[in-house]
């Protein structure tokens, strides 16, 4: 697969923090936004499967919206420890979350994917070539809708996934993060867009941010998409991008508690054809909700949100389809 790597050029995380915080006190009536140590974020509300966001961050988008639209692209599978490799990271020590599509291959039919694992060596000489050689905890799940519109959020069966991912990569450390608290929106954004909107408007494309992680939905409700099972052959291709939105896609409103894991990008002056922000969720309390994160509802009066993010230093493009 082709893979190319694209430098980020941060500003400190207190800059970071201001210019973040003008733009939420626009849009919630209550906003917070510092630099924290990180928190054990394997603890519960949480449940990820590393500790922090710290050490080697970077950011990938793998594959796109193009290899499922007009018709799926059955031959874009991955693996996330295959592509942990292309993002140079550590057999040693490492931890991906993100967003993406589910390893139909696997599972038998198309899903949503919350990918949430890491890893560590168990040899003096890790490979991720060698799944024996290093421990893997993967509390990745998968979001899915049944035929007669059940939904489920179940832990996935492997390690893989396809067709379009966007991952947030480090060593899994503790360490110095973006604490972000929103209570009551008041504005027309919802809360990623908020965010990564306001680093577009104050850097523009001249220096580019991106940042992943996770962020709690602690009160309120939210909109949420999951992705049905490919349309039989001779539904397919699908006519236009109405048809995939408005006929296609399932949607749902779930309550909080829902546990949402976030990559966003401010700008993509590379022309890399990023996706520029993709959060999908998991149910933290149960194991039906969760999907693909639009907005909170109910104007948003009573939605509150924790977040804990990090600049990444390295953005990789891999496999970008041509179409």
């Amino acid at each position: 697969m082709n893979v190319t790597k694209h430098p980020r050029d941060n500003p400190p995380l207190e800059e970071l923090s201001d210019v973040i915080q003008k733009s939420l006190e626009a849009s919630f009536a209550n906003a917070t936004t510092s630099v924290v140590q990180c928190p054990d974020l394997r603890q519960p509300p949480f449940n990820l499967a590393a500790p922090g966001l710290s050490g080697k961050p970077c950011i990938a988008d793998i594959g796109g919206q193009p290899n499922l639209f007009p018709t799926p692209n059955v031959n874009a599978k991955y693996s996330l420890l295959s592509l942990a490799k292309d993002m140079q990271m550590s057999p040693t020590e490492g931890f991906l979350l993100g967003a993406g599509a589910a390893p139909f291959h696997d599972i038998g039919h198309n899903a949503e994917l919350a990918p949430n694992i890491s890893w560590k060596s168990k040899t003096e000489s890790p490979g991720f070539n060698d799944i024996t050689s290093i421990s893997i905890n993967n509390e990745t799940r998968v979001i899915q809708v049944g035929q007669d519109g059940t939904q489920s959020c179940e832990r996935s069966p492997s390690a893989n996934c396809a067709l379009m991912m966007n991952l947030y990569g480090s060593n899994g450390n503790t360490g110095p993060v973006l604490k972000i608290t929103a209570k009551a929106r008041t504005g027309e954004l919802n809360f990623t867009n908020c965010i990564r909107l306001s680093l577009r408007d104050f850097y523009g494309d001249s220096r580019p941010i991106s940042l992943g992680g996770a962020f709690l939905l602690k009160s309120g409700k939210a909109k949420f998409h999951v992705m049905p099972d490919f349309p039989d052959p001779d539904n397919l291709p699908f006519r236009d991008r109405t048809q995939l939105e408005k006929e296609w896609l399932t949607y749902h409103v779930f309550d909080a508690p829902v546990v949402c894991l976030t990559v966003m990008h401010s700008a993509d002056p590379e022309g890399l054809r990023l996706r520029m922000e993709h959060t999908h969720c998991f149910d933290a309390d149960g194991n039906r909700k969760g999907g693909h994160y639009h907005y909170d509802v109910a104007d948003g009066g009573d939605v509150e949100y924790e977040a804990y993010l990090h600049p990444a230093s390295i953005l990789y493009r891999i496999d970008q389809p041509m179409a």
